[in-house]
């Protein structure tokens, strides 16, 4: 039997290996619909100036909130659009954060 979604395609390769660096501070993970709404730029910058006060889950949850349209319709379906995001932080014990959380 054929496959049905013979359609669907993926925009980039799938598998992304790197190193991490002594010097990277968070990772983060983003479906296409953060990245119709933000620019790599914009969500790194986004992240690093929460990191030290806010849990990655805080970060991401706010993130998401600022960027979902209220009427997609009205932005042409920008902000609408499926969203995941995934952050994490590479240097926690040195956050400020964790003090709450203990």
């Amino acid at each position: 039997m054929p496959y049905p979604f013979t359609s669907l395609m993926i925009c980039c390769c799938g598998w992304i290996r790197t190193t991490i660096d002594p010097t990277d501070e968070f990772i983060l993970l983003g479906c296409d619909g953060i990245w119709d709404c933000l620019t790599n730029e914009q969500a790194v910058q986004y992240v690093r100036s929460r990191l030290d006060s806010k849990t990655p889950t805080e970060i991401g949850k706010e993130i998401l909130d600022e960027i979902i349209s209220v009427d997609p319709r009205a932005t042409q379906g920008i902000g609408g659009d499926n969203m995941t995001i995934m952050i994490i932080d590479l240097k926690p014990r040195s956050r400020s954060y964790r003090q709450r959380e203990e």
